[in-house]
């Protein structure tokens, strides 16, 4: 018997942080999407994926960027138990 698995989560995302030269400015895209073909998507010039937030300095001023990290919220409640 012949079986073909195919995967139905559409709902499973990978974004990416990306910069537009040209426009000066942050693009965050879902890497997955079928829709997605590397482009800034206000004027069509290729992205450049940002490698290392904490090294990337604004696109339209230059500064260093301050990141903040926020933790996921605990899915259970370990103390229920």
């Amino acid at each position: 018997m012949d079986q073909i698995l195919t995967d139905v989560n559409t709902e499973f995302a990978q974004y990416r942080l990306f910069v537009c030269k040209k426009e000066k400015k942050f693009v965050h895209a879902d890497m997955l999407d079928v829709h997605f073909d590397g482009k800034c998507p206000s004027d069509g010039t290729d992205l450049e994926e940002v490698q290392d937030p904490r090294q990337t300095k604004c696109p339209r001023c230059g500064k260093e960027l301050e990141i903040e990290e926020i933790k996921p919220l605990a899915t259970a409640d370990t103390s229920a138990e």
